[in-house]
């Protein structure tokens, strides 16, 4: 039978009284489990030493309040999300700010170099309703993240946004073959 060393569940089980020790082995390091145990009145919890610098730290921190480095197996990459990538398409697609914001700097490049042209304005407005026509899943695959379910309502007011310049083509080729036919009739 091996010999406890004071700290962890001894051999057989619990040690008398049914808690834990609370002090590291004598003559070494404390193994990677085991931490002493919280200040009287703070509540407990499953904790962890700190990547970089050792400390005790909330085995659910993210960064190390003592040394700042961040821990292994925590990412804050939550994706883009589709209704900023739509609204910034809407208002400064012609700028190619949406692009930036997906990560595709080089196509960004392109759309700012060539601002001036309409074009880019144009394509951006198109790609705004190609990302308001995607589904959730193929989104969060190509962008990242979770799958979500967008707002309707924000989705609504999106599609309502891109829409508009569509409606307003329309409107004003109508008005403009109706101008034609009044003209060409008043002039008979």
């Amino acid at each position: 039978m091996s010999q406890n060393p004071g700290w962890g569940p001894p051999p057989g089980g619990q040690p008398p009284g049914g808690q834990p020790p609370t002090t590291p082995p004598a003559g070494g390091s404390p193994p990677p489990y085991w931490a002493p145990p919280p200040p009287a009145g703070q509540a407990g919890g499953p904790t962890k030493y700190c990547y970089a610098c050792s400390s005790v730290i909330d085995s659910r921190a993210v960064d190390c309040p003592r040394c700042g480095v961040r821990q292994p197996g925590f990412t804050t990459d939550y994706g883009k999300d589709r209704l900023v990538a739509t609204l910034l398409a809407l208002l400064l697609g012609s700028f190619g700010v949406h692009r930036f914001y997906l990560g595709n700097i080089a196509i960004g490049v392109v759309y700012l170099l060539f601002f001036w042209t309409g074009i880019p304005g144009f394509i951006a407005w198109l790609e705004a309703i190609y990302f308001l026509t995607r589904s959730n899943e193929d989104w969060a695959r190509t962008y990242g993240g979770p799958v979500q379910q967008p707002n309707g309502c924000a989705i609504g007011c999106l599609w309502a946004l891109a829409l508009w310049p569509l409606v307003a083509i329309v409107g004003l080729a109508i008005m403009l073959v109706l101008g034609l036919q009044i003209a060409w009739i008043s002039s008979l």
